[in-house]
């Protein structure tokens, strides 16, 4: 019987030894001090993700240009092929969005009553909505602090500016987005 006491403590003894793996939090909120999307925007963001399956996580992510008046906003399911609760992770993210604003830019002109060219400010306004595929690395430093990588290429399905640019009634354009974040994981 003491034999039995024995190696049944041993064996409880060598389960509390064993490295358990660190238990992360579900949610993530981050700022993106620089993110980049097509057509030249320029912006910070913010996001919030929810981890609802260990393989799947959900992200609202919301972008303020700081070039241009413009705000794109998006759905994403992240999808972790090998789990998402570890130090660094890997996702594929399709991503649905949808952008609004508008560009100024500066161009030369000829002006026939003054019979020469001079510089004028034009305002391009601009509406979209399209599909993105993002790759998306996330590295948990510490167990709250998070840095995170995405980049993506897609396709707007409508874009307004397409038309104004083209001239054509396609009305399709190419989607891209980059960004850099810090934040918290809870």
């Amino acid at each position: 019987m003491s034999c039995l006491m024995a190696s049944l403590m041993q064996v409880s003894a060598q389960k509390s030894l064993r490295k358990t793996e660190p238990q992360f939090g579900k949610n993530i909120i981050a700022f993106a001090p620089v993110q980049l999307m097509s057509n030249n925007h320029v912006g910070v963001g913010l996001s919030y993700e929810r981890i609802m399956t260990p393989y799947i996580g959900l992200r609202i992510p919301v972008m303020f240009g700081i070039n241009s008046e413009y705000i794109n906003i998006g759905l994403e399911a992240k999808l972790y092929p090998t789990r998402n609760n570890g130090p660094v992770k890997y996702a594929i993210a399709p991503m649905l969005m949808y952008g609004t604003g508008k560009r100024t830019r500066t161009e030369y002109r000829y002006n026939p009553t003054l019979g020469y060219s001079e510089l004028i400010n034009i305002e391009t306004p601009r509406t979209h909505v399209g599909f993105l595929l993002n790759q998306s690395f996330n590295f948990t430093i510490l167990k709250n602090f998070y840095i995170g990588i995405d980049g993506g290429l897609g396709m707007n399905y409508y874009d307004s500016e397409a038309t104004t640019n083209t001239g054509s009634n396609a009305k399709l354009s190419v989607a891209a987005q980059l960004h850099f974040s810090l934040g918290y994981r809870f």
